[in-house]
């Protein structure tokens, strides 16, 4: 059998940098739909696009596969077909040097390695490729495909192809989809091997959320040098996604709080299905995460019509871009600006209460920082907030917190339990050697909160950065970093906990998974 794997080489492409967003994102159209496009003039509608029925509105699919893999596909048109029509779906070869160029950029800015050009029985399509569209509709038949695995040695694991794929026309015309293929040696092992929860920032200003997805984990106890238990692997190390951000602004001439995005977020929201949804499919939570808008008006002095009227605007948000919940972060409010209502102490538990009350199946959770959630240690109003928020956690970072310590300044939410509390919260930055002696007393008093005092069930990473030069690492080492808090390392002696963290080749390119829109 003739197989040709062409490989490429994009590194020199793909270090150019992308100009950094250094202003604070404006706010956008107060309507929860927004109805501002946020496509550029010179984006066309094409008259038709090639589709995947796993991920439709996706240009670029990313499939993980032990034996094989598949999808099915179908053309769907901008408008309803004058007549009958058929295309072909197939291979899409060669691609040419000036595409290869410009997919990275499109597409992530993620890595390409190889590229499958004459797979030969490796890639089957039912019904020879063949879709209809009749006429007066838009959609197509759908056909099948199939791709097995192209590599039989076990050290190839993590090969990384692009398998490009084209819808033709009677007239010749195309419209392609790709797919980023990698071939693993494992299934993903289930989230729950992991006996604790991880959750991760995403800054839209910044980051595709879709790096929330290109990490795995294995943690091993070692008696000795060779008596070595695997405890798990290949695990995904998030769990929880909170994608930044949504703000409560304010309209002073009506009065009304309005739930608006930053532009990069109602970017990310418009196309859920291209960045949030996969994410979703993978089994991670995707969660939006609201803050203050700068106003005055935040989620401690609200009046109770203004709490009705915003729940109402943020579960039409949940509904319509298809989250998992919502998780509240009470900074940037402005409350000390001199015009600024009152803070008090009901107004957040109210709103807390309402969000439940209104969409009791979302993951509801919060950020605590001693400030404004620093009175709902106690009932306000008959509500006890721990009863109606799923998690919460600490967002003072690089500071390890419990609650629950004797002597702890921070006290415990009303019906907030230890398994439902997250106390440690790390930047995914860089360490200098000046930093090493301070985060081996910040492990040090994570593990004492999380071993010893029985606060180990979440953990909380801020915003997820891009691969840069000279700190390849990074992100590896960071995550490492948290997931050791919960183990005990013996000081380096046996027997001793060790946790791994390994990055999708996809990901492994600079600036990978920096925004690309």
């Amino acid at each position: 059998m003739k197989r040709i794997i062409r490989n490429i080489s994009l590194c020199a492409l793909l270090a150019v940098a992308m100009g950094a967003c250094e202003e604070e994102a404006a706010l956008v159209n107060p309507s929860v739909a927004h109805d501002k496009s946020t496509q550029s003039p010179e984006e066309v509608v094409e008259a038709a696009s090639l589709q995947s029925a796993s991920a439709p509105g996706s240009g670029l699919i990313f499939r993980d596969f032990v034996v094989q893999t598949g999808d099915e596909l179908y053309v769907e048109l901008a408008k309803p077909a004058e007549h009958d029509m058929t295309f072909t779906i197939g291979l899409n070869i060669p691609l040419s040097n000036e595409e290869l160029k410009a997919l990275p950029a499109k597409y992530y800015n993620i890595f390409i390695e190889n590229v499958i050009e004459e797979p030969g029985d490796k890639l089957t399509i039912t019904n020879e490729g063949k879709v209809t569209i009749a006429k007066g509709e838009r959609k197509s038949t759908r056909v099948s495909f199939a791709l097995s695995r192209m590599t039989v040695d076990a050290s190839m694991a993590g090969s990384q192809y692009l398998l490009p794929l084209v819808a033709m026309d009677e007239d010749g015309n195309q419209y392609k989809l790709f797919y980023s293929i990698t071939e693993r040696d494992e299934e993903y092992q289930d989230r729950t091997k992991k006996d604790y929860k991880v959750v991760a920032y995403i800054d839209t200003e910044v980051m595709n959320p879709l790096i929330a997805d290109k990490t795995t984990a294995k943690l091993e106890y070692l008696r000795s040098r060779r008596d070595r238990e695997t405890i798990y692997e290949n695990v995904p190390v998030v769990d929880i996604v909170n994608v930044r951000k949504a703000l409560l602004g304010y309209d002073a001439s009506s009065r009304r709080v309005i739930l608006k995005y930053t532009p990069d977020m109602e970017y990310v929201l418009k196309h859920n299905v291209q960045y949030i949804q996969p994410l979703r499919r993978n089994g991670l939570k995707v969660c939006l995460s609201i803050e203050g808008g700068g106003t005055g008006i935040g989620f401690a002095n609200l009046t109770d019509p203004q709490i009705i009227d915003f729940v109402a605007q943020v579960k039409v948000a949940v509904e319509l871009f298809q989250l998992d919940g919502i998780h509240l972060r009470d900074e940037g409010a402005g409350y000390d600006k001199a015009e600024a209502p009152t803070v008090n102490e009901t107004s957040y538990p109210k709103l807390i209460k309402a969000l439940r009350e209104a969409m009791p199946d979302i993951m509801l959770t919060l950020a605590d920082d001693g400030g404004t959630t620093a009175t709902m240690n106690k009932e306000q109003e008959g509500i006890v907030v721990g009863d109606y928020i799923d998690l919460a956690w600490n967002i003072i970072w690089d500071s390890p917190v419990n609650p629950w310590a004797d002597g702890s300044e921070r006290k415990p939410i009303a019906g907030m339990t230890k398994e439902r509390y997250g106390g440690i919260a790390l930047y995914i930055k860089e360490r200098t050697p000046e930093d090493m002696g301070f985060f081996e007393e910040l492990q040090a008093k994570a593990r004492v909160i999380t071993i010893d005092e029985g606060l180990g069930k979440v953990a909380v990473v801020e915003n997820i950065p891009y691969r840069q030069y000279n700190l390849e690492t990074m992100v590896v080492d960071g995550f490492k970093n948290l997931l050791m808090c919960f183990h005990d390392n013996n000081d380096g002696n046996y027997p001793k906990y060790s946790a791994a963290v390994q990055e999708a080749r996809v990901a492994t390119q600079f600036y990978a998974f920096r925004k690309d829109w």
